[in-house]
């Protein structure tokens, strides 16, 4: 169990931690215990000012609570959760020829990257839906009556997609005693004409099927949208219907092997589920007129008491999330650091499968006289920038949704001179800068026509949403840079490219 460490404000609480291993406290303070146990998750709080004095003009300031992933080797797949992966393929009549055999690759390459321990299973949509592989775990003979299977494949039909979502679902859930993670891989290439066709009709029989009830957790679903003709907007919703999926814009046919093997090695590097993230005001710091005014995430939740909660459910090794929240400055005076917020952390431990409580992290600056504020920490400003970037990006999409492409080509365009600016404070070769930049020169390209948009500019605008939003990579092609792409992800991705290329040969 993790040890206490409660500052008050006579206390340098400043970037405070909560992680279990001993570590240096000669200049920060952390929450730890002396065995040897490695935790899951750490969480640091972070204001944006070490330093505002009682006559500046701000009355409020950002604290940032950083949550961080261990990371896992890859050269020791022992270390990671056994998994459960059901595959709901599209094989109506338009996935005919190169696009069918191309998955059948991927779908080859998925299975040697799995254990006899993971299971396996295989829904096919088309007209109709059919079991072809049950969920079962990949022993040698159950392997090979995969390969099989997956081999025979053919195309017939159109998009029952409805359907293999259900089965899928279906499926997946009548296993006994279920491996803590599971997920759900979807792809289709085209528009559902089958079933429930309609995009709220069939995101809400998603959220029914794979949303928690019985006590178990919610799976979430990773859609791959294949070519241009596929609804980008209906995959999105599905892929956000319960936590933790994703959706990938699958451009070019090659790319489905290198999606497939992204959205793979963050499934394989699951350590932590449901995580819950507890913000507050001690009772001290709201006598001195503190208070939460905002925290900026979309899974925020007030309390009656003023506090909040946000849910972060899964973490795949090396990812590292952020909750900007706003918070009102303390009214006194002081020489020393004045707690302003506190945090918390729960989850579930995938790799040593317990439950996980932290201690309480506090989020501390100075209210010293006179009007001073100390410089912005680099780490909290980029955060803002990225919700801003998110917020753009999506007015952009809004306007460019009902035609108005020339304002949004407005909007992206005064965002990308602020961030320029911005660059000359942050650095202008800062990784998360140049990446935003790049981005948004390309939803330009891509907002130049609505043809250019309908192909290519829509369903990217998406896609960049997503991941700057949730802080997950979820780059189809293998050479696409992201600061969030984890070396687990680069691993599967390149490699299952690299094997696929030589299947072909």
């Amino acid at each position: 169990m993790f040890s206490s460490y409660k500052p008050t404000s006579q206390q340098n609480a400043n970037d405070s931690y909560s992680e279990a291993t001993p570590m240096d406290t000669t200049e920060e303070s952390f929450v730890y215990v002396s065995d040897a146990y490695q935790p899951s998750l750490s969480l640091k709080m972070i204001p944006r000012h070490e330093s505002i004095g009682v006559d500046a003009a701000l009355k409020s300031t950002e604290f940032c609570a950083t949550i961080t992933a261990r990371d896992l080797p890859e050269d020791d797949d022992s270390k990671r959760a056994p998994v459960d992966i059901m595959v709901a393929l599209d094989v109506s009549g338009s996935m005919n020829g190169p696009k069918l055999d191309l998955c059948k690759t991927t779908l080859a390459l998925l299975l040697r990257e799995l254990r006899p321990s993971d299971r396996f299973g295989l829904i096919s949509f088309g007209s109709d839906v059919k079991l072809e592989i049950p969920l079962r775990k990949l022993t040698q003979s159950n392997k090979e009556h995969a390969l099989a299977k997956i081999k025979s494949l053919k195309t017939r039909g159109c998009t029952n997609m409805s359907g293999g979502i259900g089965m899928a679902a279906q499926e997946i859930k009548s296993i006994e005693s279920p491996h803590e993670v599971r997920t759900i891989f979807l792809l289709t290439d085209g528009l559902p004409n089958e079933g429930v066709s309609d995009r709220e009709g069939i995101v809400n029989l998603t959220k029914g099927c794979l949303g928690s009830n019985g006590g178990q957790n919610p799976i979430p679903i990773h859609c791959f949208g294949y070519g241009s003709d596929h609804d980008r907007e209906m995959l999105r919703d599905i892929s956000l219907a319960t936590e933790g999926g994703t959706y990938y814009y699958v451009g070019n046919d090659s790319d489905v092997s290198s999606a497939f093997g992204d959205a793979l090695g963050g499934v394989l590097s699951v350590v932590a589920q449901n995580t819950m993230v507890s913000l507050k005001v001690p009772q001290e710091s709201a006598n001195n007129g503190v208070s939460i005014l905002n925290v900026k995430h979309d899974n925020a939740k007030i309390k009656p008491d003023g506090s909040y909660s946000v849910s972060l459910n899964d973490f795949y090794a090396e990812e590292s999330r952020d909750i900007i929240l706003e918070v009102a400055l303390a009214s006194e005076s002081s020489s020393t650091p004045v707690v302003h917020v506190c945090s918390s952390m729960s989850y579930l431990d995938t790799i040593n499968s317990k439950l996980v409580q932290s201690d309480n992290v506090y989020g501390s600056l100075t209210r010293s006289p006179g009007n001073e504020v100390s410089p912005s920490n680099h780490h909290v400003s980029l955060q803002c920038i990225r919700i801003k970037t998110t917020e753009v990006i999506a007015e952009a999409e809004k306007l460019a949704g009902s035609g108005q492409y020339d304002n949004a080509k407005k909007t992206i365009s005064q965002h990308i001179n602020f961030l320029q600016k911005e660059a000359a404070t942050l650095g202008e070769s800062n990784p998360s800068i140049v990446q935003m930049l790049n981005e948004l020169n390309s939803i330009l390209t891509g907002l130049s026509s609505h043809t250019t948009y309908e192909s290519f500019g829509g369903a990217y605008m998406q896609s960049r949403l997503q991941t700057h939003k949730w802080q997950r990579c979820a780059e189809a092609s293998e050479m696409s840079p992201s600061v969030y792409k984890s070396r687990q992800k680069q691993s599967r991705a390149c490699g299952m490219k690299k094997a696929s290329l030589s299947f072909k040969k």
